[in-house]
């Protein structure tokens, strides 16, 4: 609003400026006109070079303006562009393979930059290697931001996350990254062929068609790019005149992604939202026979989907408050208990 209200007032005053000069030099050169010093002719000359005169410096101007107004936007990204990153890639240890223990976080407190209010807050955690864990509660609870830092988004401001025991503080970034293989409610839809949104999640198997036939089946994407006129080879995204895909069709794309990593840990984060209760059972099905051996973390909101896990933990402001299997949770008649029941519920008939 400053800039705007600046920028308003130095137009009204240039422009002032502009009428008080011109009315000056015109009434000048009619006195001259006057006392025969200058004729007709070289006063409708001046008066027109005077007026070239001011449209070449409001240009001028203009430009100027121009130029202040994008410093502005470039100061913003010179700025980005001179940020340091927050964490510290300094880990030499190496990380394991395969997970023999599991994934701990350990005593968490994690604030999200500019926030006062914990996201976490002495939050703990185990999940046992080879297993599925599941993690329900309400928007808000911390869920999302247990993905961050298993990523190392974020580094905790207490506590430590660990793989076997090893603080992922002492590994390399690249090898952290490269145990987890991550699908977010929201993936990215690149803009190229069926084959390729998939190879992205592990460009070394390009070559493979197998291994990318494998996943697309294992995610029941298959069937969805079977009907496209190029199969694997079309197009996928309207940038490049391609075939665009449902919500849930890309959805299931970006879970082949995810599958053809193989990636010791697996995490997803409601993946299977755009999913039907039909096609939901059977992926899930799917899901534990595919991801045996790995150790799986899956966000959701739906009960359905937690209860095929190994273990359900219930969230509630940055802490965890129920855990058991699906059995259990209904046995301790908490949250849990009365959520599921109050969605199972039948309506009343009348």
């Amino acid at each position: 609003m400053k800039i705007t209200r600046d920028q308003a007032l130095a137009e009204w005053g240039a422009s002032v400026v502009g009428v008080l000069i011109m009315g000056l030099a015109m009434g000048w050169m009619v006195w001259r006109a006057v006392q025969g010093e200058v004729t007709l002719g070289d006063l409708a000359m001046f008066q027109q070079a005077f007026q070239q005169g001011q449209r070449m410096m409001r240009t001028l101007l203009d430009n100027v303006g121009q130029i202040y107004q994008n410093s502005l936007f470039l100061e913003t990204l010179f700025g980005f562009l001179a940020l340091k990153p927050a964490l510290i890639d300094s880990g030499t240890l190496q990380a394991p393979k395969v997970l023999q223990e599991g994934i701990r976080f350990e005593d968490i407190v994690f604030r999200y930059p500019g926030s006062e209010r914990p996201a976490l807050d002495h939050f703990s955690l185990t999940i046992p290697a080879g297993k599925i864990a599941a993690i329900v509660g309400t928007n808000g609870a911390g869920k999302s931001t247990l993905i961050k830092l298993l990523c190392r988004f974020y580094d905790p401001e207490e506590g430590r996350v660990s793989f076997d025991g090893t603080n992922l503080r002492e590994v390399p970034l690249d090898e952290v990254r490269g145990m987890i293989s991550v699908l977010f409610q929201e993936p990215v839809h690149y803009h190229d062929t069926a084959a390729r949104n998939i190879v992205m999640g592990n460009l070394e198997a390009e070559s493979d068609k197998r291994a990318v036939e494998a996943a697309a089946q294992a995610s029941t994407a298959a069937g969805s790019i079977s009907r496209l006129p190029e199969g694997y080879e079309a197009m996928l995204g309207k940038w490049f005149g391609g075939s665009d895909l449902s919500t849930r069709e890309w959805q299931r794309v970006a879970l082949a992604r995810a599958f053809l990593r193989k990636a010791p840990i697996i995490v997803l984060d409601e993946p299977i939202s755009a999913m039907d209760a039909w096609t939901e059972a059977d992926w899930m099905g799917r899901f534990r026979n595919l991801t045996e051996g790995q150790t799986s973390l899956i966000i959701t909101h739906r009960f359905t989907t937690a209860m095929q896990a190994d273990m359900i933990h219930v969230m509630d402001g940055g802490k965890i408050t129920e855990s058991g299997t699906h059995a259990d949770l209904l046995d301790q008649d908490g949250r849990y208990a009365r959520s599921w029941f109050d969605q199972n519920r039948s309506p009343d008939p009348k």
